[in-house]
């Protein structure tokens, strides 16, 4: 790394935007609310860490987003840790590139993988104008700015909190440009694994939590998983946006894979997250996972085509391509598995569907034939090959009832014979003792299954059991009976088959969590009633524009749940929370007994619709741990009677599972304060978890009372073992530590709809604009100059299935998802394919690996007239004359 004086403005401009990022940065990270000192270092090292290395980091941003919201423990929503990330890679980015020179040139023009055009960045500078607007009316709406740290979701920061997103990524953008210059690979390379790390924190979080909170395979309970996303505190949809974004990344990797192992992460990766995908209960996830991976994989495929055509003809002989996918096969496989899934699932369990995998597994895995022999013993073989399967059958059944667990043996040693046979002979079958061998271990394979789901049954259905294995073992003999039909499956890749055998596990894992718990069946079987609920929903929350401006510019974002508790039906309002600053005069009513404020107080009011233990609105702290006789003492006033009511319970971000609570009614007092002193009751000895897997304790006060008022000026939650167990329970830090959730009553926090969103917020323009960007990205990226570039499938299948989910759900409410949101919506509208493809490239999918191979910048190509007409033009120095 060079060192070198700024001279050209632009350098100048640089240095300024990272002195700007810098002092934003720094007088943010001063006012967090959690061991700022800590803070301010961690920030100087990542901006540090930016400065070295800006070729790499601020592509790698998307990737820590799951994993940088601690708004539960900080209280922070205005400003959180993804602002700080971004303006500590922006500072450092910026000022390596105002006073540093890169120790290599920049590609030439046309093999660079990154670029806005002008078009494009007219399109996204007028959006940005669009949303710089919508921030502003949102402050005018709220009577101006009105600056704080702890303000919710109905006071005027919220503006702010929900635009910021989309100026976020903008701060980024420069960076990526440069470091694609330098090297394009690092687009495809860095973007990729940052996707992937995404859906895998996101993946891993939700499956943390089902484990911890209800257990792997329970899917009767009324969870729906929040993962590691505490904006859904209100509800919304934002693992659902996650996993709609980054899936199709995993997909696409799985699909470029050439090495083994790497393969196998990425077939991990997808299972990973179709487990979280299931666990949402989302309908609109269940829709758009599969539409986002088949559009993926379409665009992977026309790319392929398109690549062999332009090698030519003889870049790979007909019919020798390991990866051409036996479409027929391969959904009659899958279809199969999942036939048989239903019926073993029932009689079962997942043991049983463990077992068929296991079985399938064995069929894929068959070598393809390398030597034919005559048709008359081949069908000799396929006819006796059931045979020992039918013996294991009878005598596994007789050891099964004297011998525990002997079933699983027997199915384990089978399936394990069966692969390692396959993987002896994977160089092809010569011997028809080969072929003989490996189809009576796949139908040994079958009974060992059907003794899995008798023995796990008792005996339950065991004729129908039989009787559907039988079936798949005479549909494959049929398929088998002449050696050129059935050899598809058996001659295609590894890659392939592994696809497939993922995909029969997928149906498995589908039938597991259809049969095994009664929640999905009962989201499906209200979905007519939903869907008209969102329709009078959108209905209402549009009738909330009733001027011109606002349907033209929108009520300016954030704005929607201040309108609708304003404007929207009466007996639909939720529940607030307000920081009040410290008052020294009377209240002014100043009704007898009225006191001053003594210091910082919280206002908190309960909803006016039906309350119920889901309905309520809490505000609530992370405690550590809770032990023995649990008390707690608040100090309030109100001059209405209700409910109080304060909790601890575990409970991950929504639903709790086991509580000590205490509720009683409190009287107004003409204003005065009083304090209210609950006996929470004995905490359960293993209250929290064990240490090996804890579930999270939140301490919670809330009003079951509907319409109720309460100014609180202290929360003191004490046990007899720890002693006190909050933090700031007298406000005297603000809200740091402390934030609010509404379990089960959501909609008037969100719009749910993302185009309707889009419009309430920026209004017709805005919507016309964030259209006009969405289809731009999409076409140029199916049909333009960037459908060649290995991301497009991905990019497109990401994107489209995140529409789907916004058809239901507003998303980009959340700043953390708006922000994955533009950052992949800003990457398509640059991605292109070079011009020329690199030299030594052939047919294959070379070209679509995890580097991208790319000529630099002393070549003779840089000699073309053509080149140094176009580098003249742009500034660019020329090194001696053309030739």
């Amino acid at each position: 790394m060079k060192f070198v004086l700024p001279r050209r403005p632009l350098s100048w401009m640089l240095l300024a935007g990272s002195l700007g990022c810098a002092v934003l940065g720094l007088w943010l990270v001063r006012h967090y609310p959690v061991q700022p000192v800590a803070a301010c270092a961690l920030w100087t090292a990542i901006a540090v860490g930016s400065f070295l290395g800006w070729r790499v980091l601020p592509l790698l941003v998307p990737a820590l987003v799951p994993v940088i919201g601690f708004a539960p423990w900080t209280g922070w929503i205005t400003f959180e840790e993804l602002d700080l990330l971004v303006l500590a890679v922006a500072a450092g980015g910026y000022a390596a590139l105002a006073i540093t020179q890169p120790a290599r040139k920049a590609v030439p023009w046309r093999y660079r993988t990154l670029r806005w055009r002008a078009a494009v960045r007219v399109l996204i500078a007028v959006f940005a104008l669009s949303a710089f607007i919508a921030v502003w009316r949102g402050f005018e709406h709220f009577g101006g700015v009105q600056f704080g740290f702890w303000q919710g979701f109905q006071e005027p920061m919220n503006s702010l909190r929900a635009g910021k997103s989309f100026f976020l990524v903008l701060l980024l953008l420069p960076l990526w440009q440069k470091a694609s210059d330098l090297r394009p690979s690092s687009v495809t390379r860095l973007s990729r694994a940052a996707w992937v790390i995404v859906l895998v924190a996101t993946s891993l979080g939700a499956l943390w939590e089902r484990w911890i909170y209800t257990g792997l395979l329970n899917f009767s309970t009324d969870y729906r998983t929040t993962s590691l996303f505490w904006e859904m505190n209100v509800g919304g949809a934002s693992l659902d946006g996650a996993l709609a974004l980054s899936l199709p990344f995993a997909m696409l990797w799985a699909l470029r894979e050439r090495r083994p192992l790497r393969f196998v992460a990425a077939l991990a990766v997808l299972l990973l997250a179709f487990y979280a995908s299931i666990t949402t209960f989302s309908r609109g996830v269940y829709l758009a996972v599969p539409a986002g991976l088949a559009l993926c994989a379409l665009l992977w495929v026309a790319q392929r085509r398109e690549d062999q055509d332009t090698a030519g003809d003889g870049s790979m002989p007909a019919g020798t391509n390991p990866d051409r996918v036996p479409l027929g096969w391969a959904v009659g496989v899958i279809v199969g598995t999942a036939a048989a899934a239903w019926v073993l699932f029932g009689a079962g369990g997942y043991r049983a569907l463990l077992a068929l995998a296991g079985s399938v597994a064995v069929l894929i895995a068959m070598p393809a034939t390398r030597a034919s022999w005559p048709r008359g013993q081949h069908r000799t073989l396929l006819l006796l090959a059931p045979l020992p399967a039918v013996l294991l059958a009878v005598g596994g059944g007789l050891l099964i009832d004297v011998v525990p667990k002997a079933a699983y043996v027997i199915d384990g040693v089978t399936v394990l014979f069966g692969l390692a046979l396959a993987w002896r002979w994977r160089g092809g079958l010569t011997q028809p003792t080969q072929a003989f061998v490996l189809a009576m271990l796949w139908m040994a394979s079958l009974a060992a299954t059907a003794l899995v789901a008798v023995q796990w049954g008792n005996g339950r259905e065991g004729g129908v059991i039989a009787l559907v294995l039988a079936v798949l073992a005479a549909l494959w003999i049929v398929t088998q009976w002449s050696p050129q039909v059935g050899a598809d499956l058996r001659s295609a890749g590894w890659r392939v088959r592994g696809l497939v055998w993922t995909g029969s596990l997928l149906m498995c894992a589908v039938v597991a969590s259809l049969g095994g718990g009664a929640y999905i069946g009962q989201r499906m079987s209200t979905g007519q009633q939903d869907f008209e609920g969102r329709l009078e929903h959108w209905r209402v929350g549009l009738g909330l524009l009733k001027t011109m401006d606002g349907w033209l510019l929108g009520q300016g974002s954030g704005r929607f749940p201040a309108s609708f508790a304003n404007g929207g039906p009466f007996e639909e309002r939720v529940g607030d929370y307000r920081l009040n600053a410290p008052r020294t005069e009377a209240a002014a009513s100043a009704l007898p007994g009225a006191e001053p404020a003594p210091g910082p107080t919280v206002t908190l009011t309960s909803g006016l619709h039906q309350m119920g233990n889901g309905e309520m609105f809490r505000l609530s702290q992370r405690v550590p741990a809770v032990s023995g006789e649990v008390a707690a003492t608040v100090r309030l006033r109100t001059q209405f009677k209700t409910r109080l009511r304060v909790e601890v319970c575990e409970k991950f971000l929504l639903y709790p599972l086991r509580c000590v609570d205490k509720e009683a009614e409190i009287q107004p007092m003409n204003g005065a304060w009083q304090s209210v002193d609950l006996k929470l009751g004995q905490a359960p000895e293993d209250f929290g978890g064990p240490s090996w897997a804890p579930r999270r304790l939140v301490a919670s006060v809330t009003q079951n009372w509907r319409g109720g008022v309460l100014e609180i000026a202290s929360v003191g939650i004490v046990d007899s073992v720890h002693g006190p167990l909050l933090s700031n329970g007298d406000f005297t830090e603000g809200l740091a530590r402390w934030y609010f959730s509404s379990d089960r009553y959501h909609m008037p926090f969100h719009m749910k709809s993302l185009p309707a969103h889009v419009l309430f917020e920026q209004g017709l323009f805005g919507l016309a604009l964030w259209s006009g960007l969405l289809v731009t990205v999409l076409v140029r990226l199916t049909f333009g100059a960037g459908r060649r570039h290995p991301l497009a499938p991905a990019v497109v299948g990401g994107l489209v299935a995140f529409g789907v989910v916004g058809l239901f759900d507003s998303l980009i409410d959340a700043p953390r998802i708006a922000f994955l949101f533009y950052a992949m919506l800003a990457l398509g509208l640059g991605l292109r394919a070079p011009s020329r493809r690199p030299r030594g490239s052939g047919g294959d999918d070379s070209g679509h690996g995890l580097e991208t191979v790319l000529p630099e910048m002393d070549s003779d190509f840089e000699g073309a007239p053509e080149v140094r007409r176009a580098m003249k033009a742009a500034g660019v120095k020329l090194k001696g004359p053309a030739r």
